[in-house]
């Protein structure tokens, strides 16, 4: 079977790809045996060290798992700052070249990843025409790609602004706990929102449990608060559209 000249392109993005991947999971490898002591140095007064040196000794995934976490340091150390597991101090002293060189490192992982994925969309896309035929099954599609460009957006909005959410409401019991659920990982994350979703949405009933400050309610930002006051409408139109287009998609299958 002879290839195409679009095929013979798409194969040669495949290899580099791969390639690259795993090249740069060798990298990730040899900065967590080569610079995990200088990184280790540079954060002693800092909390999240001793988790570091856990997963350090995890084996390669663990060493793998601890540049994910070092990445999200370098990244989003406001965070870290406020739930008390990174020094300010630590954060300010650190290495800016070595600093510079990790982030750079965690764009390029992100970026051919992220080719890796677009490629496996690409590769089934022959298999996907002969099943969006119906216009049901589009708009199935649609509503459910709008979903997940809504969530993204809220997850994105909430990372970036999660400092500004819990200082909004600091006199309020609820701040622990939706600290802890943005710390149980992305399932966590989504089920924050929907608390805080509660609270801008219904802060009566969260005021009279004495869960949130009635001033808290009062002072917070009014446009963070009609930001994802709109982006929860939109991931509701989203959410019954997908749900309703595709029941009626498996109604007509079977």
């Amino acid at each position: 079977m002879t290839l195409g000249t679009s095929e013979k392109i798409f194969l040669l993005i495949g290899i580099i790809d791969f390639v690259g991947i795993f090249t740069l999971i060798g990298v990730m490898l040899y900065v967590a045996k080569t610079k995990t002591e200088t990184i280790l140095n540079h954060l002693t007064n800092s909390s999240i060290s001793s988790r570091l040196i856990m997963l350090w000794h995890g084996g390669p995934w663990g060493k793998i798992y601890m540049m994910g976490e070092v990445f999200d340091i370098m990244r989003n150390p406001e965070f870290y700052i406020h739930t008390g597991k990174l020094c300010a101090k630590d954060f300010e002293n650190f290495p800016k070249k070595l600093k510079k060189n990790l982030i750079i490192l965690y764009k390029l992982v992100f970026i051919f990843f992220a080719i890796m994925m677009c490629l496996g969309i690409s590769s089934s896309v022959d298999q996907i025409n002969n099943i969006v035929k119906d216009p049901i099954v589009i708009m199935t599609l649609v509503s459910f790609t709008g979903l997940l460009v809504v969530n993204g957006i809220l997850l994105y909005t909430a990372k970036r602004r999660l400092e500004t959410i819990l200082n909004s409401l600091k006199r309020s019991s609820i701040t622990s706990s939706l600290l802890m659920l943005w710390q149980a990982g992305l399932g966590g994350h989504i089920y924050m929102l929907g608390e805080i979703f509660g609270i801008l949405k219904k802060p009566a009933r969260y005021i009279s449990q004495g869960k949130v400050s009635a001033r808290d309610v009062k002072n917070f930002p009014p446009k963070l608060k009609r930001d994802l006051l709109k982006l929860n409408k939109y991931q509701q139109i989203f959410g019954f559209a997908f749900v309703g287009f595709g029941l009626l998609a498996l109604f007509g299958l079977i």
